[in-house]
């Protein structure tokens, strides 16, 4: 590949080649490297291992905690994102679920679920969607994403 007078070429396993691809668009492109630092993009595929720790998803779907230690609205972050990535990869119709089932979830009455929920709205981490459901926000991504990072150098 060549770019401005730059050229590109690679071979060799995948997990080689793309920090030199990136290294490469980073010359080619300089603005790429500060735009990558203030961009935030998830890594699905690592925060799913790292929630694996906190929850699963029983056989018949349900959506199931591993630690009861929890404050409510980590918990309630943790369910919404197992909803968030079922949906993406496709075991789950929708990216919402309603308060009957969080509480079903977490093991908390959906009382202290809509406190909870309300306060979480309020600072955007969850956005309520249709039919009285709620979502987890991008920011609702990254906050669980910093929270188990800490919780994990903490241990």
């Amino acid at each position: 590949m060549e770019v401005d007078g730059l050229d590109f070429e690679a071979s060799g396993p995948v997990e080689e080649i793309l920090p030199q691809l990136i290294r490469f668009i980073s010359q080619v492109i300089p603005t790429y490297d500060l735009a990558k630092r203030l961009l935030y993009v998830s890594d699905l595929v690592g925060l799913v291992d790292r929630v694996s720790e906190y929850a699963k998803i029983a056989n018949d779907g349900k959506f199931l905690l591993t630690r009861t230690d929890l404050p409510a609205d980590r918990a309630i972050s943790l369910i919404l994102f197992m909803v968030h990535f079922t949906e993406k990869i496709g075991k789950h119709k929708e990216d919402t679920i309603g308060i009957g089932l969080l509480a079903e979830a977490i093991g908390k009455a959906p009382k202290t679920i809509r406190n909870s929920l309300a306060s979480m709205q309020k600072t955007g981490l969850v956005e309520r969607g249709e039919r009285g459901n709620y979502r987890i926000t991008q920011k609702g991504v990254m906050e669980l994403e910093n929270f188990i990072t800490h919780s994990r150098e903490e241990s």
